[in-house]
């Protein structure tokens, strides 16, 4: 046997029976990890493999070790494997048997939106214009429904124009064509030093280099941003101006320019990730009405009306119009029409509205308790369903990640968004899974609970 074969040989002892096969999967490997039979550095089998041998798809093993990265449980590094990590010194003796509460998984509290989409769709189905929408449509999306999405995302501060709207599956495939237009492989992509996890999921099958720049309060540091352009040479940048994703912050007007004018001095293509606008009744002003020539600005109506309408909007400048429709007949042929109608009716009818209202009550009410529980949480103007939680100084993030999967209840361990090696002293929290507001505040409960203890005395009794 090689070493390569002793390395990746770990095959799971037991796969429960109860939930799903992926959640199983992972349960057991945190359990063999608590018992001692895989170690700190002990690669995994690769996913087709264990696959094979356990008689589930690729798919169930990939969604099983995502999900094992994002408890902190194991590290993936693009063109080596997946390795086990070291669990800063909590070994957790007891694995939940049952599906977690998942405050990792970023998703908006259920609402209206069910009942809704039902009935609207309903109308649909049974309207003689069905038939259109099955038929074959421009790369781009049907103009119509352009039309009505661009006015629907201008105002006074940032028209935008339907020939350069294009409708997306969702916005990670909106961030994939950009980056397929603005870089190679090889090529340096600036970004803040914590980002969001996917982005660095389609940076790293892209082969592309990540280049972490400084965060304050505000988020991207000016000055950090002029050295590393000044060091790197890299010419794309990546940011979330609004409602950045994992910390929550928001950039001032006076920021945006900034960041605007180095991207102007420094010729930068600018990728705004603004899917967490809508949260503000009115939106903040977007880099890309500030420099609209080099701005591949970004939306998404999977964060505000349900995380399975995977819908984007992606608006280009002028000069990529032509590339962006060639990498769209590439890469989707046309989004479903279904969901570009579904979005216009609501929009007419005022349902999208009451959508939006809708999720900024919830998210307002449940960042509410977030605070109560947790009073060092930064107080922002306009909450989304997740917030930054700094930790005590005697835990490390880690260390939390792995005391709150004891308790059943899974945070955003850092490795999911840092970009450098550096503990962030903090995670984030999100707060749309629980059910309701009450079982919100008995999560947060168990959580503020973790932290009155220190790290050491947590492990003892785990």
């Amino acid at each position: 046997m090689t070493l390569d074969e002793t390395l990746s040989g770990w095959r799971p002892r037991l796969l429960s029976a109860e939930g799903p096969r992926y959640l199983a999967l992972v349960n057991a490997l945190e359990e063999d990890i608590a018992d001692g039979l895989l170690s700190e550095g002990d690669r995994l089998p690769a996913h087709r493999d264990l696959a094979r041998e356990l008689g589930l798809s690729v798919g169930t093993v990939s969604k099983a070790y995502q999900e094992a990265e994002q408890r902190g449980v194991v590290s993936g590094h693009v063109g080596q494997g997946t390795f086990v990590r070291k669990r800063a010194g909590i070994r957790s003796e007891t694995v939940a048997r049952h599906e977690p509460v998942n405050l990792a998984l970023n998703m908006p509290a259920d609402g209206k939106e069910t009942k809704i989409l039902s009935a609207l769709l309903g109308d649909v189905i049974r309207e003689d214009d069905l038939a259109p929408l099955l038929r074959y449509h421009p790369h781009a999306g049907i103009w119509r429904h352009r039309e009505i999405i661009a006015a629907s995302l201008s105002d006074d501060s940032y028209n935008i124009e339907p020939s350069r709207l294009f409708l997306c599956n969702g916005a990670q495939h909106a961030i994939d064509m950009t980056l397929r237009l603005v870089a190679k492989p090889g090529d340096s992509v600036l970004v803040d030093d914590l980002t969001y996890s996917g982005f660095k999921a389609v940076a790293a099958a892209s082969n592309l280099t990540l280049v972490p720049v400084e965060m304050d309060e505000e988020g991207m540091v000016p000055n950090a941003l002029k050295e590393a352009c000044q060091k790197t040479k890299a010419r794309v940048l990546y940011c979330m101006p609004t409602l950045h994703s994992p910390t929550a912050r928001t950039m001032t007007a006076a920021r945006r320019h900034q960041i605007a004018e180095l991207a102007d001095e420094f010729d930068l293509a600018l990728i705004e990730d603004d899917v967490y606008g809508f949260f503000f009744p009115e939106r903040p002003l977007p880099l890309a009405s500030l420099a609209p020539t080099r701005t591949f600005y970004i939306t998404s109506y999977s964060k505000c009306i349900a995380p399975g309408f995977r819908l984007g909007t992606l608006t280009v400048p002028a000069s990529y119009v032509a590339q962006i429709e060639l990498l769209l007949h590439a890469s989707a042929w046309f989004v479903a029409p279904m969901l570009g109608e579904a979005v216009v009716r609501l929009i007419a009818s005022g349902k999208f509205d009451e959508l939006l209202l809708e999720r900024r009550r919830d998210a307002l009410e449940r960042y509410r308790l977030l605070l109560e529980a947790f009073p060092d949480v930064a107080r922002i103007p306009s909450p989304a369903f997740y917030g930054w939680l700094p930790l005590p100084r005697e835990w490390s993030s880690d260390q939390f990640v792995s005391a709150a999967r004891a308790r059943g209840i899974l945070v955003t361990p850092p490795i999911a968004s840092a970009v450098r090696e550096a503990e962030p002293g903090a995670v984030r929290i999100c707060l749309g899974a629980p059910k309701n507001p009450s079982e919100l505040h008995s999560v947060l409960r168990v959580l503020r609970d973790i932290l009155k203890r220190h790290p050491v005395n947590v492990a003892s009794v785990a």
